[in-house]
């Protein structure tokens, strides 16, 4: 039953419910964000999609953010993912049963609805494409929603860019991912870091019998399907907390402590494979030092994929990268084919009713090894001519990318160059910012951004045409960017660095330095080496500790 209180002279509507978990009977008081009200005004104005919200606060011993995911996947079904926002962010978002996903190669792509167990197949540019499979959805902002409260979740290949611009085909298709992949989700759960709020959002289609009865039923089972989500996170949180998980926790948390004690530089890398050899890299370093002194580019950014057979599970490895490097942009995205798990600190865009956003990173040096060393290096970032000259350039280029889709006269940059610090490396970061002009989409804003001009070079299509020439294998993801788009026309999309990709039981990780005309191909090397060396790390640490978790179940299990 739906009752009502005043606070701050506004009505709050709220109810309780009894929800039935792994730990037993618990009775909760929700919030309810979205009243019926709210539906019957909606249903007049056309909209296709009716959103539910419910959010719980936490309570002492339920709820909450849990400390691993593993009984999420267990829950969940082949396709599914995490976006959170692991350093400093606010919010993490789940999604476990998707209703549809749309993967694309070229100019085809195969849409698979997973509710009715069909397939459908869709031909035209990448862009139009997702365009075409998402316009039908459509629903309004909740006040007070987290920034993604429903819609479609996936990623965007860098090769994307080929439906953008006129591209060589050079380098090879290897491993064969979609050129995009994505989800669409009619149930999200998000956590708000901030409030330590959980908001279970219900999305309902509009049915074509808009009579009140109708609408009436339908909102009652959005409600019926909220409660059922609130239950299920409960058991989600209730599992981490037993005594296997938490043991398990503990022994992380431990090996993660000897980590902090270890010589950055000293990563076991053994097993990792290149098609991109050293002395072929730095020889690749020396030719876009040509291209540059012959006028064509200023900067371009070349990358190094590594590879290894691996002896773990995405879920596993994600698990210890929460641990290991916290970013801002990380996530998992998981289908039956491959998996993707992100640590990215990089932002390519962001759109949030008409407000444009980038934040570009450019500029790295290794973190210390002491907080003497870590602030002679911070210095040493800061200073440098050739790291600031190659940052304001590349900052340029994003202004100049979203001063196409911005209105005129919008684009300002409240923050230049500040220093942002990971496990492994610290970054040059500077925020851009727009306001998007009236009649355009978030997919104009891609089409205007992507690829992200700090992971290419400047100007940006000649570069892209050199990285076709000079790296061995086609980027895939990397690149390119995860995120959401919601049934909003609300949009966030991480560029994909410090990401590994999952095929066939081998992982690719990739990692770019950009090169300008004073550049040490030796030390680009290095960069790009140093680069990985968070995701070879949660590789490494989830291998190692696969035997000894296991053993932990058998001894928790045998007590």
């Amino acid at each position: 039953m739906l009752n009502a209180f005043k606070r701050s002279g506004a009505l709050v509507y709220y109810q309780t419910i009894e929800l039935a978990t792994d730990g037993g009977r618990y009775t909760a008081m929700t919030h309810v964000m979205t009243t019926y009200a709210d539906w019957t005004e909606w249903a007049k104005l056309g909209w296709t999609m009716l959103p539910y919200m419910m959010k719980s606060d936490d309570e002492p011993d339920h709820g909450g953010l849990p400390l691993t995911w593993e009984e999420a996947w267990q829950q969940a079904s082949p396709y599914a993912m995490v976006l959170e926002n692991g350093k400093g962010g606010r919010y993490t978002f789940l999604g476990l049963h998707p209703v549809s996903v749309i993967s694309g190669k070229g100019s085809e792509a195969i849409i698979y609805d997973l509710e009715k167990g069909d397939t459908t197949t869709e031909s035209g540019k990448p862009l139009d494409v997702l365009k075409r499979w998402s316009a039908a959805y459509r629903a309004p902002k909740v006040e007070g929603a987290p920034d993604f409260g429903g819609g479609c979740a996936g990623y965007l290949s860098y090769d994307i860019a080929r439906s953008l611009e006129r591209l060589p085909t050079i380098a090879e298709d290897d491993p064969e991912l979609p050129d995009y992949w994505w989800m669409r989700f009619e149930e999200i759960w998000a956590y708000n870091h901030e409030l330590q709020a959980l908001f279970c959002m219900v999305h309902m289609a509009m049915p074509e019998d808009r009579s009140e009865q109708a609408l009436s039923k339908l909102y009652v089972k959005a409600e019926q399907r909220a409660a059922l989500m609130q239950e299920r996170w409960l058991n989600i949180w209730t599992a981490a907390q037993g005594e296997h998980q938490l043991q398990v926790s503990t022994e992380r948390k431990q090996r993660l402590l000897l980590s902090q004690q270890e010589d950055v530089t000293d990563l076991e890398t053994e097993g990792w494979e290149t098609a991109f050899p050293q002395h072929q890299f730095e020889q690749a370093v020396h030719q876009v030092q040509e291209y540059i002194r012959q006028g064509d580019v200023f900067q371009v950014n070349l990358s190094l994929r590594q590879e290894k057979q691996l002896n773990t599970k995405a879920e596993h490895i994600y698990e210890w990268l929460r641990l290991v490097n916290p970013s801002p942009y990380m996530g998992m995205l998981r289908s039956p084919e491959f998996q993707l798990v992100s640590g990215s600190p990089e932002l390519l865009v962001k759109v949030d009713n008409g407000k444009v956003s980038a934040r570009p990173i450019a500029g790295t040096r290794r973190r210390g090894r002491d907080e003497a060393e870590d602030n002679l290096m911070a210095s040493e970032l800061l200073n440098s001519d050739k790291e600031r000259a190659e940052h304001i350039m590349l900052v340029d280029l994003e202004r100049n990318d979203i001063g196409r889709i911005a209105a005129y006269g919008s684009v300002h940059v409240p923050e230049l160059m500040t220093i942002e610090k990971y496990s492994h490396v610290m970054h040059l970061v500077s925020q851009v910012e727009g306001t998007l002009a009236t009649g355009l989409s978030a997919f104009d804003v891609i089409a205007a951004t992507f690829p992200g001009g700090t992971i290419t070079g400047a100007p940006k299509v000649r570069t892209m045409e050199i990285i076709e020439e000079l790296e061995p294998v086609r980027r895939g993801p990397y690149t390119g960017s995860i995120g959401w788009m919601d049934y909003s026309g609300n949009m966030e999309l991480n560029i994909v660095i410090r990401t590994l990709a999952i095929k066939d039981d081998i992982g690719y990780v990739q990692a770019g330095a950009g090169i300008v005309i004073d550049s040490d191909p030796y030390r680009e090397y290095k960069e790009c080496r140093n680069k990985a060396r968070a995701m070879m790390r949660a590789v490494q640490y989830s291998e190692e500790s696969i035997q000894v978790e296991k053993s932990l179940e058998i001894t928790t299990e045998s007590v």
